[in-house]
């Protein structure tokens, strides 16, 4: 009988109303929150220009491909603009999802370098691709493990270190 009685005492349990998490929010939310962050202006983008391509509006932003392909493509129709020749691609430098490619003639050993993304902050030292993912990637939650993970799936080197991102 005592169970009974003090069935009778507990109030009933509360319904639950939501949260922060499940409410629903505006989709132009997201777009308000990065200009407004410190993160969203540090990658806000700038005008580039390319010296060897036209540049207009369809060419802009970030792709994924495949690297193996892409130099393949590249080598069959490109050739060095002093001899003539075949040239070669090589990946010198990884570092997180940065890089930095080479281009040299076969014949006149020219060579070339360029990189996969700007370069920001004031010595212009931090790739902007890796600053958008860990930006992408805090910005869902998800932390070091997580970008290791991504990478790993993908096929892509590994990410910056932990320390670099904190």
């Amino acid at each position: 009988m005592i169970s009974t009685e003090s069935a009778k005492r507990r109030p009933k349990k509360r319904k639950f109303t939501g949260n922060m998490h499940t409410r629903c929010k505006a989709v132009h939310s997201v777009d308000e929150s990065l200009n407004n962050s410190a993160s969203g202006k540090k990658i806000r983008l700038q005008d580039v220009h390319s010296s060897f391509i036209e540049h207009d509006d369809c060419f802009d932003g970030y792709r994924v491909f495949d690297k193996t392909i892409m130099f393949a493509n590249i080598q069959n129709f490109a050739s060095c603009k002093k001899c003539g020749p075949d040239i070669k691609l090589s990946e010198k430098c990884v570092r997180g999802l940065s890089s930095v490619f080479s281009i040299e003639c076969k014949n006149c050993k020219d060579l070339c370098s360029f990189r996969n993304s700007k370069m920001l902050g004031k010595r212009k030292n931090i790739p902007e691709i890796n600053r958008r993912f860990v930006y992408a990637m805090r910005t869902i939650g998800q932390g070091h493990a997580a970008m290791t993970t991504f990478c790993g799936v993908m096929d892509f080197p590994p990410p910056v270190a932990e320390k670099k991102i904190l």
